[in-house]
């Protein structure tokens, strides 16, 4: 399993219990786990880039639906292209 994969099936199972504090929110997620929480997808992106360096992170929008956010979602796989 990549590690994209990995952080999007950990989202799911952390949704139901982050939801009600950090709804509308967008998670930095690293290595199957949220690093943070930040009130723009940009600002979680620079976090994690500058955490992390380009790539190996996303980005997910805290909502009751989870949605692929294309670029944001696979921020490995679009800044290695």
């Amino acid at each position: 399993m990549n590690t994209i994969d990995q952080n999007f099936l950990a989202f799911q199972k952390l949704l139901p219990t982050i939801l009600e504090d950090h709804r509308g929110q967008h998670a930095l997620l690293y290595s199957g786990k949220i690093k943070g929480y930040f009130p723009t997808s940009l600002d979680a992106i620079k976090a994690g880039i500058q955490s992390f360096g380009e790539g190996r992170f996303s980005v997910q929008q805290v909502d009751d639906k989870i949605e692929d956010l294309g670029f944001y979602s696979h921020v490995d796989s679009a800044l290695q292209a």
